[in-house]
């Protein structure tokens, strides 16, 4: 195999050893003496950067090493094939064949042309794994796309030096699947790796490491960024890399044996995608939804985005319900790795992101968003206690929309969910309270599914109404008997209201998605204290002409 031979092994020493060497590299490319120390220096403090995610620091490294390749090597067309076969695809390893593969597709391409396809998916095949064959499969229908990438003596370069780099600063043969757009990627031990795609974890049998100590250093070098050193004494780390991947590493003692060494990242290159695109291109909500949900941005409604699956798409459609928030409005977000990368995804927002580290803990955070004068709150996924106390109380004390995406199996578990997070922090010890406070500053919860054919929907969007419970009736002590009767009568139906249903909120469906009928079904208008809170910021217009729009929908569902 090519990856695993002498004069690859020996390619990749000698180009590093060049790039440390400033006589060798002055030598090479024939500059001045400060020139290359400068070129060096840089090299040297972009290799970290690189192994945390930097593309353009891994660019600029596999920049070097193909410049140093032509020099010192002096690649042909002709002489290259002794390193990777551009004429005879096949004779390539498989591990080779994918980054050919990757080159010239992102794997989400790969996937969705190849295996989860149209049919594939209404058929419901599923594919746990994909090994050599099927790899070579695809390979061999795309061979005639794979050499026209090919073509330039330049690119077959660029995917060498991407190969050398990979091997001696990245994360060997998973290093390239950091930048695709599918999920996660994992790892379990040294001859199971494996991708999330989707919400399904796929196997890439096709992928081996040669030993356990590159798994291990594939998970130091990405917990860099970590306070806390991954050793025996810290054996399971959380962390994030410079792109905001989110890496999750455990081996040592906390897990089987010294085999088993676990790797996760998290990818967040979330894509920006607009409301408008996910109802007219991706058909995830419908234009009444639409219309929903820009009175709630618009009017600083609090909502939660929740969903039961993985990869469902609550952070990128709380993100596109972000957009929408009003120009002239200040948005905090708290997050732990800038996930949702907001400001870099709408520059001409105000948006102010902290990131809570050993130094500013999560009260400490939502103190600065508020002195900041924030007018809406986002925390990008709810994980502590903490975060939910800390958005309710700024979303009843001071009026602020908040939002945030939760797991929850269903809307109709939020409230719940919240609560008990709630009672595990030091400012509630009442459940019913906390449900009042939920119920109070929870407007609306909007319910990410995925469908058999891998397409996401907004399953429903539900009101929370609050009910108060502190409802008093003075007995009628003088009066006619007809009084005293009627007095008696209503305290004792409110008795028994109280005691039949001695919650402080109750769910109000908005719209359902029928999954047999493929449509959405307007169910109920959102209540006037719904209405009465938006108006604030909402014209009255604006609300009729919402509720006429839902009333003519709901007759032609009828």
């Amino acid at each position: 195999m090519l990856l695993d031979s002498v004069s690859f092994v020996s390619m990749a020493k000698e180009l590093d050893a060049i790039l440390g060497d400033p006589d060798q590299y002055m030598e090479i490319f024939k500059i001045k003496r400060e020139e290359a120390e400068n070129d060096i220096r840089l090299y040297t403090e972009l290799k970290d950067k690189a192994s945390l995610g930097d593309r353009s620091a891994k660019a600029y490294l596999v920049n070097q090493y193909s410049r140093l390749l032509m020099q010192k090597y002096n690649l042909t067309d002709n002489n290259i094939t002794n390193y990777v076969d551009f004429h005879t695809i096949k004779n390539n390893s498989i591990e080779v064949l994918f980054e050919m593969l990757l080159d010239v597709y992102d794997l989400k391409q790969v996937l969705v042309n190849h295996f989860y396809t149209n049919e594939n998916m209404e058929k419901q095949v599923e594919f746990p794994c994909i090994d050599d064959e099927m790899l070579l499969d695809v390979v061999i229908k795309e061979e005639v796309a794979i050499k026209e990438h090919f073509k330039e003596l330049s690119t077959k370069v660029k995917l060498i030096a991407s190969m050398i780099y990979s091997k001696e600063y990245g994360q060997d043969c998973i290093d390239t699947l950091q930048y695709h757009d599918i999920n996660e990627i994992g790892i379990i031990d040294k001859d199971y790796i494996y991708i999330v795609f989707r919400g399904r974890k796929i196997h890439l049998k096709f992928l081996h490491f040669r030993n356990e100590s590159i798994i291990m250093n594939i998970q130091k070098k990405t917990t860099q960024k970590s306070a806390d050193n991954y050793d025996e004494q810290t054996p399971v780390l959380v962390t994030s890399k410079l792109n905001s991947s989110r890496i999750t590493v455990a081996g040592f003692k906390s897990t089987p044996d010294s085999g088993s060494l676990y790797y996760n990242e998290r990818i967040f290159n979330l894509d920006k995608i607009n409301l408008e695109e996910m109802r007219d291109r991706y058909n995830t909500i419908n234009d009444l939804m639409y219309d929903m949900i820009m009175i709630n941005q618009t009017g600083r409604g609090s909502h939660f985005v929740t969903g039961s699956d993985m990869g469902v798409g609550k952070s990128t459609f709380m993100l596109a319900m972000m957009e929408k928030v009003p120009n002239i409005w200040g948005i905090g977000v708290l997050d732990k790795q800038d996930e949702l990368q907001a400001k870099k995804k709408y520059p001409w927002k105000n948006v102010l992101t902290i990131i809570e580290n050993e130094q500013v803990n999560l009260k400490n955070s939502f103190a600065i968003m508020l002195k900041m004068a924030r007018d809406v709150l986002y925390v990008g996924e709810i994980t502590q206690p903490d975060e939910v106390a800390e958005l309710v109380n700024a979303s009843l004390r001071l009026n602020s929309g908040v939002g945030a995406t939760l797991h929850s199996l269903s809307p109709f578990e939020t409230v719940v969910n919240l609560r008990n997070l709630m009672m595990r922090t030091d400012m509630y010890n009442d459940s019913d309270i906390a449900e009042a406070d939920i119920a109070r500053g929870v407007d609306l919860v909007v319910h990410l599914a995925k469908l058999d054919n891998g397409r996401i929907i907004v399953e429903n969007i539900v009101e929370v109404v609050y009910i108060p419970q502190d409802h008093k009736m003075d007995p009628v002590l003088n009066g006619t008997l007809k009084d005293k009767i009627d007095n008696l009568m209503n305290m004792t139906q409110m008795a028994i209201s109280k005691y039949l249903y001695s919650k402080y909120y109750v769910y109000n469906e908005i719209v359902r998605f029928d999954r047999d009928k493929n449509v959405w079904i307007p169910v109920n208008l959102p209540t006037d204290a719904y209405f009465s809170k938006v108006s604030k910021y909402v014209s009255k217009e604006t609300i009729n002409n919402f509720k006429e729009k839902f009333k003519l929908e709901q007759s032609k569902i009828k």
